[in-house]
């Protein structure tokens, strides 16, 4: 898992189709699964700005940062 999100950190840095690579992930997935379903649900169809604030809402009721869930993932600033 963490090397699909390095990978999809990865294109939206440099510019590539993020949301593809998360569409080809869910894909892959059990579609009968209620969770991949409500990923669904929660990523396809908004804006990038609905993502951003949904993303920070989700870490913020979590306790973490963007900066924590990338240093874990091996990414500094």
């Amino acid at each position: 898992m963490n090397g699909m999100i390095q990978s999809i950190i990865q294109a939206a840095a440099s510019g590539g189709n993020a949301m593809e690579l998360i569409r080809q992930y869910l894909d892959s997935q059990n579609p009968n699964d209620p969770k991949v379903a409500q990923a669904r649900r929660l990523i396809f169809g908004k804006s990038s700005g609905d993502l951003e604030q949904t993303g920070r809402n989700l870490l913020r009721e979590s306790g973490a940062t963007p900066e924590k869930i990338l240093s874990s993932l091996g990414i500094h600033f």
